[in-house]
């Protein structure tokens, strides 16, 4: 249908209604100033509002961006958002919980079967072994100190050290519970908050998703590789316990969860393993499990077979291999642990793999474009 001609038509240009598009939507350079100034004032608010779980977000952030393959796991056959969120953050709190309890529980169940006198016995004798080493150290005094070790002394200072652990656990748990809650939401949000930022930043598409499935990789590769770390030296562990004759499976899984704390590790299960085995008359066992634990489990496990650990994960479990050598991976893990303690071991490789994708950006769409005058 042609319109008609009997159309009221304005009686000058000037009074036309101009369309969204064809007004001039430019703002005055007084304008920008002013925003730019008003959006960091508003960006310094909002950082110094959530300053004290800033910590918490971040955390949260990465091991959402780690583990999102999860969420779409269960949202393939779940269909609903919620319920694929909820199930991720169960099953991520289940590969944390259900070890801890089991160590828990059967660890109790040990100490109830302990024979006291016989233990107090066993501390006489690590006192002496241990005045008898100090000798040979003479910067170390450790004289004074042992003369009173017994098994009441040790009591004092397991409940000394028990109620540091005790109080450093309660702000761990607190941290834990917030930084689940943090996950929560961004399993339920995280793809239309990821596509709206995307949308805010002045690059391409293309760029803002190849900073995503790099970072995205590199931390599922840290996942993965972590996880086989441990259960490796957790099975290695166990299995020279058992043949010793102690618990190797509580031992193994004690000592798979010790070994991610950092500087300590797992010296923190082999070493009373050792003094009670030479305890128990059996010092070579003793100095085998310690050189075993040092030089086996934690030099070439955790320091050797680890990068080829990566290597694997990287190639063999990723649809899309890294361009990151495994070994750059492997140093950004320490150097997180040493920068940001135990969370560090996801965000020292969260950081590395952003500058190492940021500069393949630029090599690729910036550099190229740069001339050279001498």
């Amino acid at each position: 249908m042609k319109p008609s001609n009997n159309t009221p038509k304005p009686k000058d240009s000037a009074t036309r209604i101009q369309s969204p598009k064809s007004q001039n939507t430019s703002a005055p350079k007084e304008a920008k100033i002013f925003f730019a100034i008003a959006f960091i004032i508003a960006l310094i608010l909002i950082v110094w509002l959530y300053y004290a779980f800033l910590k918490d977000i971040i955390i949260a952030t990465l091991l959402c961006i780690a583990t999102y393959w999860i969420k779409d796991f269960f949202y393939k056959y779940s269909k609903n958002n919620l319920i694929a969120s909820i199930l991720s953050v169960l099953t991520l709190l289940a590969l944390f919980i259900i070890p801890l309890y089991f160590v828990i529980h059967r660890g109790t169940l040990s100490l109830l079967g302990i024979d006291w006198k016989q233990t107090e016995m066993w501390l006489l004798q690590i006192r002496q072994l241990l005045i008898h080493l100090s000798s040979y150290v003479p910067f170390f005094h450790f004289s004074d100190v042992l003369q009173n070790f017994s098994i009441s002394s040790v009591a004092t200072y397991a409940t000394k050290i028990s109620t540091y652990i005790g109080k450093s656990s309660v702000g761990f748990v607190v941290d834990l519970c917030l930084i689940v809650l943090f996950l929560s939401v961004f399993f339920f949000y995280g793809g239309s908050w990821y596509a709206y930022f995307k949308s805010l930043l002045p690059m391409r598409s293309e760029q803002s998703d190849l900073i995503a499935l790099d970072i995205s990789g590199v931390l599922r590769v840290v996942f993965f590789s972590t996880i086989l770390n441990i259960c490796l030296q957790g099975f290695a562990f166990g299995v020279v316990a058992q043949i010793f004759g102690f618990d190797g499976i509580l031992l193994g899984v004690l000592y798979g969860l010790c070994s991610m704390i950092p500087i300590v590790g797992g010296v923190l299960v082999w070493l009373p393993i050792s003094l009670i085995l030479y305890v128990q008359g059996n010092a070579f066992s003793a100095i085998f499990l310690a050189v075993y634990s040092m030089v086996f489990i934690g030099f070439i496990i955790d320091n050797i077979i680890k990068p080829f650990l990566i290597r694997i994960v990287n190639r063999k479990l990723l649809e899309t291999p890294l361009n990151i050598n495994e070994f750059v991976i492997f140093f950004a893990i320490f150097a997180g642990l040493g920068a940001f303690g135990f969370w560090g071991i996801i965000i020292g490789p969260a950081i590395t793999a952003f500058f190492w994708v940021m500069l393949r950006i630029y090599e690729r769409d910036f550099a190229k474009h740069l001339t050279y005058s001498p």
